[in-house]
Formats: structure tokens, C-alpha cells, sequence
């Protein structure tokens, strides 16, 4: 395992890492670090990114963070529109992340790229027993190295990047392949590996196979499908409104109103409730809250939006009784091989395991080899 030395936080070092928003400078610094990779022999890197979802109305890639073999550089996207050399320089190697699954829609939707081969520190993590697997709690239990929170909320598309967030940024792959070595071998000691190749696999097809299309009706958000026509018209006007505001003065949605705010608000009109907006809001926001509510009830019965009618098929009581039995089963295996019982498939897969004629396929094949006997039982 390679060696971390504990650092204290707050403490000035010098960079050894460099920033790059020039096409010029990215392209001279992959020139010296393929050369590196070859001297080295060392087929593995690590990246990370960063957005701005938690500032603006459409996120976007901030920041590209890159290792190879000691080698550590912050790419700047923002500044060079054509990163095609960087992303052919990481599929020459075994590329890591850890949590890869936002990291690999956001690459796919801004550069329509999908990594040749991904490892995840996160999937090693868990496979390996640990139950706080996020970066930090990691890097603390294994290296006894504390990292900096501060920037995880900042505003990634501020230029220029503050010191301290630059340090923060590197430090998310600075540790990938110390921990990686850590973890793997404690994945090979229990005989894990395959299983860890497949769920990796599995995570890259999962992300490849979303679509990266508009939702036919985006505003039918969680918790939408327990309202009636009635709800369903003032969860939408707000929607629709909420979207306007949040493109006029670019800023996230949930800054304006939050999806579950929005559902209780549409409860609240359907039961013939009170309609006050929040008292925090500025007067044009409440003038136009008061008058879509007045929109929607002029618009009348006729043009309100229907409750969609569910595809999935109601499940029997005898199909409920095999899932309970098949969780249980689950849960056991679970305990016996130390690892959370989701790893081994939530109960929606099994869901599907048990109403589905090919329901099997949702499972990997470690996970059907582990749930064996117990599919078995709820067949006989």
C-alpha cells in the first residue's frame, strides 16, 4: 500500500499540484504525464469533478480533477472547451473515482464520453464491510488523515478558485489509489473481487442505459402520483412558475420551492385549504403565487391534468409473501457475510425478481449466486 502522510489541517504546504485553463498548458502537461505513466509502469488514475448545481439553474462541469501516479493537475473546463486529449490519456488506463455515479452522468451529458474501464473506491468500500463509506470518513479511518468539508457546498464556478478550495478539490483524488490498494486487499481477502468488477461494470451500464432526454411531464415530481386532477393543476402551475424564476435569475429550483413544498401545497388545495405562500418571499413572488392559484381554478375541471394510471401491475398477496420471505432470506445471508443486506439487491429488485418472467436479470450474477437457495424456495 502506498504510503500517506497524515496532514494537518489548515497548515500551508506548498502545491504540488497545478492548475490548467489554457489549451496550451493542458496539452504540454499530458505530453510530460504519459511519458511519466510509461517511466512508471502504473496503469491506474483517478478523477473526480466538480459542478455548480447548488448555485445555478443549469449545472455544469466546474472542474476536472485528475492523478497519475503522483501527478496531480485541476483542469479547468470552463476555460478549455476541448478536454478530448485528457479524456483519451484516462481510458489508456484503469480510471477510479469514488461515488463515480454523478461524476459519470455529468461527464456523459457534457462531453457524450463513458470511461473504457471504472473502479470505485466507494463499491470497494462497501464490498469490503465498511458502513460510512464517504471519502472523508474513509481517508480518516484508514490514513488517520482528516480532510476539509468547508468547500463541498461552494460555488464551483467562481474564478478564480480561492487556494483553500484548490487544495480541497485535490485532495479528492490525492488518497484514491492509496485507499483503493487498502480496500482491494481486503476485497481479495474475502474472495470479493469478482464481485467488485461486476458491480462496477454494473454501475457504468446503469448510467449508459439512463436516457438523457427531457421528462415528458418533469413536473410530476415524487409524491405527485397520490394527487387528484384538482392537485395536479397547482402542482404543475407551480412547477412552470417556479422554473420561470429560476431561469430568470438563475438559481437552483430548490431555492425557490422545494418539490415536497410544492406537493404539500397542492395537498393543501385539493383538501380546500389555505393557500399562503412562505412568508420569506419577496411581494412580486407572492403576487404571482396568489394569481396562478387564480389561473388554475379559472382554467376549470376540464383542463386540469389527469392522474396517470400505473404500468406496473399490482403484486398478489401470495407474490408479497415470497418478496418478505426472499428479503429475510437476504438479510440473513447478509449478517453471515458481513455486508449491508442492500448490496445483495434492494427490495424493489427483488420485487421484480419475484413479478417479472426474466426478473432474475436485475440481479448480477454474485448477487444470484448468493440468493440462490432462496429463489429456489420461493419457486418450489
Amino acid at each position: 500500500m502506498s504510503a500517506v502522510q497524515p496532514t494537518t489541517p489548515g497548515a500551508e504546504s506548498p502545491r504540488d499540484f497545478v492548475f490548467i485553463d489554457t489549451a496550451g498548458d493542458l496539452q504540454h502537461w499530458l505530453t510530460e504525464t504519459e511519458a511519466h505513466m510509461a517511466a512508471t509502469g502504473e496503469n491506474r488514475c483517478c478523477l473526480d469533478t466538480e459542478a455548480d448545481s447548488l448555485h445555478h439553474y443549469h449545472e455544469k462541469l466546474c472542474l476536472l480533477q485528475v492523478a497519475f501516479a503522483g501527478r496531480y493537475a485541476l483542469v479547468d473546463p470552463l476555460a478549455i472547451e476541448d478536454v478530448s486529449g485528457l479524456l483519451t490519456l484516462l481510458d489508456k488506463h484503469e480510471l477510479w473515482f469514488h461515488g463515480s455515479d454523478y461524476d459519470l452522468t455529468m461527464l456523459r451529458r457534457t462531453y457524450g464520453w463513458a470511461p473504457r474501464v471504472v473502479r470505485d473506491t466507494q463499491i470497494a468500500a462497501r464490498l469490503a464491510g465498511f458502513r460510512q463509506f464517504g471519502l472523508a470518513a474513509l481517508i480518516h479511518s484508514v490514513f488517520g488523515v482528516q480532510l476539509s468539508k468547508a468547500s463541498q457546498k461552494a460555488d464551483w464556478s467562481r474564478r478564480p478558485l480561492p487556494e483553500h478550495m484548490l487544495s480541497y478539490a485535490v485532495d479528492d483524488v490525492r488518497y484514491l489509489i492509496p485507499l483503493a490498494d487498502h480496500l482491494m486487499k481486503i476485497v481479495r481477502e474475502k474472495n470479493r473481487e469478482s464481485w467488485f468488477e461486476q458491480s462496477c461494470q454494473a454501475l457504468q451500464a446503469d448510467v449508459a442505459e439512463r436516457s438523457m432526454a427531457p421528462k415528458e411531464d418533469p413536473w410530476r415530481v415524487q409524491g405527485s402520483g397520490r394527487l387528484h386532477p384538482k392537485g395536479l393543476a397547482i402542482l404543475k402551475a407551480m412547477w412552470e412558475w417556479r422554473e420561470g424564476i429560476a431561469t430568470e435569475r438563475d438559481i437552483p429550483c430548490y431555492r425557490i420551492m422545494s418539490n415536497k413544498q410544492m406537493v404539500t401545497y397542492a395537498e393543501t388545495f385539493e383538501a380546500g385549504g389555505v393557500m399562503n405562500p412562505p412568508g420569506g418571499w419577496r411581494p412580486r413572488w407572492k403576487k404571482e403565487f396568489h394569481d396562478l392559484i387564480a389561473t388554475v381554478f379559472r382554467a376549470g375541471q376540464t383542463a386540469w391534468p389527469q392522474r396517470l394510471k400505473k404500468a406496473k401491475a399490482r403484486l398478489s398477496d401470495t407474490q408479497r409473501d415470497q418478496i418478505d420471505r426472499l428479503c429475510a432470506f437476504r438479510d440473513k445471508i447478509a449478517v453471515d457475510i458481513d455486508i449491508e443486506s442492500s448490496l445483495l439487491g434492494s427490495r424493489s429488485t427483488l420485487e421484480q425478481v419475484i413479478a417479472e418472467p426474466e426478473g432474475a436479470t436485475a440481479l448480477m450474477e454474485w448477487q444470484r449466486a448468493l440468493l440462490q437457495d432462496g429463489l429456489e424456495q420461493q419457486q418450489a
